[in-house]
């Protein structure tokens, strides 16, 4: 199973779980949290294009930075839960990474 794989999965089971999961959302951050609907941002975990040169192929190359809002230690188990390797300092202002 690549990374890509078990990323894939943690954004199938964070929908699963009530959040707004997306991949390769918008060209930013600030394009991507804009165009959330106001009733879906308590619950949102996403990696926008420019975050897309963590990858090469399959696998990660770099730290890949996700974008969140809701329960940290939710959104980390889950990432986890698939065999990821994951760092977050608990704070809200600063993403979620998944390490290579």
């Amino acid at each position: 199973m690549t990374t890509r794989d078990k990323v894939d999965e943690a954004f199938e089971l964070l929908k699963k779980s009530g959040y707004f999961a997306e991949q390769d959302y918008y060209c930013c951050q600030t394009c991507a949290w804009s165009s959330i609907p106001d009733e879906l941002c308590n619950k949102v975990v996403f990696y926008h294009s420019q975050d897309n040169d963590a990858w090469r192929g399959d696998e990660l190359k770099d730290i890949l930075h996700l974008a969140w809002n809701g329960d940290s230690e939710e959104i980390v188990g889950i990432l986890r839960s698939v065999g990821l390797s994951v760092s977050h300092d608990g704070e809200e202002s600063t993403r979620i990474k998944i390490l290579p």
